[in-house]
């Protein structure tokens, strides 16, 4: 008689973002859920993903995001986040 074992691992983890900016500037926040907003540029550098990905992600209403009047868009730090676990998780 054969004897079989299954070992299931689950991970969990939690990522904190610490983000400086100069006094006397406000950051913008995400007009859905509270959250930082950063630049498509800023978010691409920060999570080492391509801003075209970003763009991707916006258009398939992935992510919360907002363009300015001066057509420079901002992207919710929270929600991208998630949205990337979730793909890495996925792959």
């Amino acid at each position: 008689m054969e004897i079989t074992r299954k070992v299931e691992f689950s991970i969990a983890t939690n990522r904190r973002y610490v983000i400086r900016e100069s006094e006397g500037l406000s950051r913008p926040t995400c007009f859905v859920c509270g959250e930082p907003m950063l630049t498509t540029e800023q978010a691409a550098r920060l999570f080492g993903i391509t801003q075209r990905r970003i763009f991707r992600m916006i258009e398939l209403d992935a992510v919360h995001a907002t363009e300015l009047a001066s057509g420079a868009v901002l992207i919710c730090l929270a929600s991208l986040s998630q949205t990337v676990d979730r793909e890495s998780h996925a792959e």
